[in-house]
């Protein structure tokens, strides 16, 4: 019973501590599309996996992306990976990229460094995040954790019970 008991908890512990090692997976589209303006529908869009890095490697990232045109607002969800290689994007990209974490792009102007009329917001905590009006929502990988704990706590009491 001992040997069940420890095989189980080398489980519950792995579960909870080791990350599975696929990518990320962001929404890609933009207001021009149905379902993808300011508020996603997720009946009519879908996930896509995010390219690697490449060998300059960093962290990869969903991104909302909102642009302001006038009176208009023009929203982009993306990977970062794929907006590193868009020269539209990419010349604008804030310096500073990092999880729930908004900044205006940048300019090539020693004078007035961001351009105001572009907003970067970069998530990646859970797959789709970008989907969200804000950036700030909690980890799925932290209430999926908190689950398997509270899961393994019940499991060991009837172990406890049956014994």
């Amino acid at each position: 019973m001992n040997m069940l008991l420890t095989l189980f908890a080398s489980a519950v512990i792995a579960a909870i501590f080791v990350q599975p090692a696929e990518g990320l997976y962001c929404y890609r589209c933009t207001s021009s599309q149905p379902g993808c303006g300011k508020e996603l529908s997720i009946r009519l869009e879908r996930w896509h996996q995010c390219p690697e890095t490449g060998p300059y490697g960093g962290e990869n990232f969903c991104v909302k992306v909102i642009e302001k045109i006038n009176s208009d607002v023009v929203i982009t969800r993306e990977c970062l990976s794929t907006l590193r290689h868009s020269q539209k994007h990419r010349e604008k990209l804030p310096t500073v990229q990092r999880h729930n974490y908004c900044q205006y792009g940048r300019n090539n102007d020693p004078n007035n460094p961001y351009d105001e009329r572009l907003t970067f917001c970069f998530c990646n905590d859970w797959n789709g995040c970008n989907a969200a009006t804000t950036t700030a929502r909690p980890s799925m990988s932290s209430v999926i954790k908190l689950l398997t704990v509270c899961a393994a706590v019940v499991c060991l009491s009837i172990l406890a019970l049956i014994r």
